[in-house]
């Protein structure tokens, strides 16, 4: 990466929303994003410069839990929906997120100190509070990626690999997503960067465009192999067990209930988000260059928008939840945030 690589990635970004204080023009967001069309590979919208690479973070959880059902770990140990859902979220660590991660690491005879990410607290202030008086410190179950991580420990217990060497980019678990990766995405070992993720596992950057290319499968899987039978599973689990996804008062699940299903998000931290729309066989990406969350949602939003995917009931229902007003600190709507359409 140079200064004049880093100058493009931010002039040819396009202007995604906007926001006003009163009537007065406070901030825009830009971003770069593509839609793929499953059956036909064709990009089929394209914003700012999809060829540009970045990291998708959390957005590639669906990628990551492939193993977990692709090798029968997920049936040998009975997960139910709920864990599937789990195992591709960046939960709140809300009550019952909590207690079915520690459920499903007994399942599996493991222990919450042989998940990699370190310990943390609730993203909701309701939950640190309650925690805070009870005087239960931060742990590692309560990390959002704690059931990325329960995942992958399933996936060594069944398959007899190391457990603590699982986090390792050379550990067969890492290697089993990588390939996965580069089969959907149709990268080349080449097109990947690697860094480590905020929860200590490997994650690899790449272009936007490889990205969406890579979740249009999940949105038209061919249920005759394995790894299409191992897709639709997960987007089916999500899609019915959409709060564990997340949690309270988040884009995500609101836009899967709010469509029934019929388009599943995944929030990755930094700006990103991946789509997938079921009843097009398309998939999107989305990176803007605003790294806080409630702006990459109302990215999100904009771009459903524009392709028409959202029916006018649906967009009433989101827009609040994707593009919140600005309060000051009395609880008084001093601002609002558009879509630029």
């Amino acid at each position: 990466m140079t200064p004049d690589t880093a100058s493009h990635w931010y002039t040819s970004a396009e202007p995604l929303t906007y926001g006003l204080r009163d009537e007065g023009l406070e901030t825009v967001h830009a971003g770069h994003g593509a839609v793929v069309d499953a059956a036909t590979g064709a990009v089929i919208l394209r914003v700012g410069d999809p060829t540009h690479a970045a990291f998708p973070r959390s957005s590639l959880k669906f990628i990551q839990a492939l193993g977990l059902v692709e090798t029968g770990a997920a049936d040998h140990f009975d997960l139910g929906k709920r864990h599937l859902a789990l195992s591709c979220a960046s939960h709140h660590g809300e009550a019952l997120h909590v207690e079915t991660v520690l459920a499903w690491l007994d399942r599996i005879g493991c222990a919450p100190d042989e998940l990699v990410c370190g310990p943390a607290r609730p993203k909701l202030a309701v939950d640190c509070d309650r925690l805070a008086a009870e005087g239960q410190p931060p742990a590692r179950e309560i990390h959002n990626c704690s059931g990325k991580h329960t995942g992958f420990l399933t996936l060594c217990q069944h398959q007899s690999w190391s457990r603590a060497t699982y986090h390792h980019r050379d550990h067969p678990a890492q290697q089993r997503f990588e390939a996965a990766l580069l089969s959907l995405s149709g990268c080349s070992p080449n097109d990947l960067i690697w860094g480590v993720d905020g929860c200590g596992l490997p994650t690899p950057s790449l272009p936007v465009e490889a990205m969406a290319r890579a979740m249009s499968g999940y949105a038209a899987p061919d249920t005759g192999t394995l790894r299409g039978q191992a897709q639709a599973r997960l987007v089916e689990a999500v899609a019915e067990e959409t709060w564990f996804i997340a949690g309270t008062d988040d884009f995500s699940v609101a836009l899967a209930r709010e469509t029934g299903g019929r388009i599943v998000a995944k929030v990755g931290a930094a700006g990103y988000f991946m789509a997938v729309i079921r009843d097009r066989g398309w998939g999107l990406a989305l990176k803007t260059l605003d790294g806080s969350m409630d702006v990459a949602a109302g990215g999100l939003f904009t771009l459903l928008q524009r392709l028409k995917l959202l029916s006018e009931a649906e967009a009433d229902a989101l827009r609040p939840v994707a593009l919140p007003p600005e309060r000051n600190s009395r609880g008084e709507q001093v601002g609002q945030r558009f879509a630029i359409l």
